[in-house]
């Protein structure tokens, strides 16, 4: 009775073995056809990226862009810059170990399937450089997994919606910028407590900053370039102490700038240019030793430059032209040898061109047109090997120009 007990076992396990593999070769068999759908639904293909996508190949093998993981299926598709045309396929969603869908730099109509809502796998989506169009479907927020979302440079319209954040505690960087969105930002962005960064810059969007956004402990990447968003930002800003990028530039904001972030140890960048920003630049105590680009040109700011912007010893960039800016041309702003640009142009500046600017031998842009400078061009300014741009119309200027601007 034992022998024809172990006779049966090994009998059943015999016939088991063909019977998986044959589920392992009808899944493979299922993706390639899931894959050539795909390429179906391509209806240019310049550079002949899909070749290789043929009935008789392998796709994790020969299929240009596919990848599959160590069980043999699809677990990334990647054609970037690949100029495909044509609209999205939804048999994608059979991919059910999809993880990585990068289509950038193509010309895919349309928009995302919904059917697409049932690859839960997915953690990198990256549609940015298509021709996509319609409202984003809300079913991108269900996906659990996310952690790039990427669908800039589109023609998507309509609003945000605020169900897009709603399972995005995985989610590290998401951009819907060059699209043609209006509508406000959705509070829930702010439940994205894992979020380093955000780009929603060149849209129509208006409204406000979102009172949380900094609850956010890993922010550092925010561009709200080119919108319509208004109203005071200090508030909401304050307490963003992790930013390496703010680009606020070209809005409708008001009330004070939000220099308080200059302090912030990782800031490098800050653009609060083209907005209705007012008051005086305050004295800056400190600054970050990475701070490279300070713009806060085209708004209405008064005072003086504080002396305290020397702290800011990496600076390349000090853009303040377009102001209300009163008093002198700091001395010591020659202390800042790494500044490439420095433009002060249009605003009530006075007193003469300081002789130590010549020391920044790196300067290839000086701007200090329509100002009410007097005296003379500093003949040492021509040690600035660099300089490439000089302006100094508008002003009550004398003498000569340095030889080296002549010849």
């Amino acid at each position: 009775m034992r022998k024809l007990h172990t006779f049966r076992l090994s009998h059943a396990l015999f016939c088991f073995v063909p019977f998986f593999l044959a589920i392992i070769v009808v899944s493979s068999v299922t993706e390639k056809e899931i894959l050539l759908q795909f390429k179906g639904n391509i209806t240019n293909d310049p550079l002949n990226s899909l070749a290789s996508w043929v009935l008789s190949r392998n796709p994790c093998e020969d299929y240009l862009g596919v990848f599959c993981n160590s069980d043999g299926f699809v677990d990334k598709i990647v054609l970037w810059n690949t100029s495909l045309g044509g609209v999205l396929s939804p048999a994608l969603s059979g991919l059910k170990y999809l993880r990585v869908l990068t289509l950038f730099g193509n010309r895919f109509m349309g928009n995302i399937p919904n059917e697409y809502a049932d690859i839960q796998t997915l953690w990198k989506i990256n549609f940015s450089s298509n021709a996509l169009s319609g409202s984003i479907p809300e079913f991108v927020g269900d996906l659990p997994r996310i952690r790039l979302l990427d669908l800039s440079r589109n023609g998507f319209t309509g609003e945000i919606p605020s169900a897009l954040f709603k399972h995005c505690y995985k989610t590290k960087f998401v951009s819907l910028s060059h699209n043609i969105l209006l509508g406000s930002i959705p509070e829930s962005l702010a439940n994205c407590l894992n979020l380093e960064g955000f780009d929603f810059s060149f849209n129509n969007l208006s409204g406000g900053i979102p009172l949380r956004i900094c609850d956010i402990p890993r922010l550092d990447y925010l561009s709200l370039r080119s919108n319509a968003l208004s109203g005071d930002v200090v508030q909401q800003l304050s307490t963003c102490q992790s930013l390496k990028l703010l680009d606020l530039g070209s809005n409708l904001f008001k009330g004070s700038a939000p220099f308080g972030v200059l302090g912030s140890s990782n800031l490098t960048y800050f653009n609060v240019s083209h907005n209705v920003f007012n008051g005086k630049i305050p004295e800056i105590a400190t600054c970050s030793e990475r701070m490279e680009y300070f713009d806060a040109s085209w708004n209405e700011l008064e005072g003086e430059l504080p002396l305290s912007i020397t702290n800011c010893r990496s600076l390349k960039v000090l853009e303040l032209g377009y102001n209300r800016l009163s008093g002198s041309i700091p001395e010591v702003l020659g202390n800042l040898d790494r500044l490439l640009v420095i433009q002060l142009c249009n605003n009530s500046i006075s007193g003469t061109i300081p002789k130590n600017l010549a020391s920044i031998q790196l300067l290839q842009v000086l701007d200090l047109h329509n100002l009410s400078l007097v005296g003379d061009i500093p003949d040492d300014i021509s040690n600035c090997m660099f300089l490439r741009e000089l302006d100094v119309s508008g002003n009550a200027l004398e003498g000569e120009i340095p030889q080296i601007f002549t010849t």
